[in-house]
């Protein structure tokens, strides 16, 4: 069971979080808060790290390897975003030519346009929601990433 969160909650009671600047001072007055309790292990650190995503409290120490990991994953997103944008141009632009089309023609070539105008508009949505989708991924990554200081030694100094 997590717990942390609970405890968190119960800190937070009792500091104003609100006018905490950076991740050292929130470790500093949550190490004071919870006295003997806190054993400064990675997974109480790294429950620590989640509360300041949350709050995006600044200045959160991360490796080099896991600030570069993190890079990486957000260049991903932004290929992302651009692939879905392009997708969802070309299948506006096939569904404006097909819609643009149907008044000229008669018969079964209409029924057989009116078919592929449907798919063009359920294809111009799945990528309309998927971009949206993405751009809300990278927007909450990079928010996240944003708030990561890259530091060489460890936290317990």
């Amino acid at each position: 069971m997590d717990r942390f969160p609970e405890a968190f909650k119960r800190f937070e009671e009792v500091v104003d979080v609100s006018k905490i600047k950076s991740f050292q001072q929130l470790l500093m007055a949550f190490k004071l808060w919870a006295g003997r309790k806190w054993k400064d292990s990675p997974l109480q650190i790294e429950a620590l790290k989640e509360e300041a995503f949350k709050r995006e409290i600044p200045q959160i120490p991360v490796t080099h390897e896991e600030y570069l990991r993190e890079k990486a994953e957000i260049d991903k997103l932004y290929e992302r975003v651009y692939y879905c944008r392009r997708r969802y141009e070309y299948n506006e632009a096939v569904w404006k030519a097909l819609t643009a089309e149907r008044w000229r023609v008669r018969g079964k070539r209409r029924v057989e346009l009116e078919k592929r105008i449907k798919e063009a508009e359920r294809r111009m949505e799945f990528w309309r929601q998927e971009w949206e989708s993405a751009y809300a991924r990278l927007k909450k990554a990079h928010t996240r990433f944003r708030l990561k200081v890259v530091v060489e030694v460890g936290l317990r100094e």
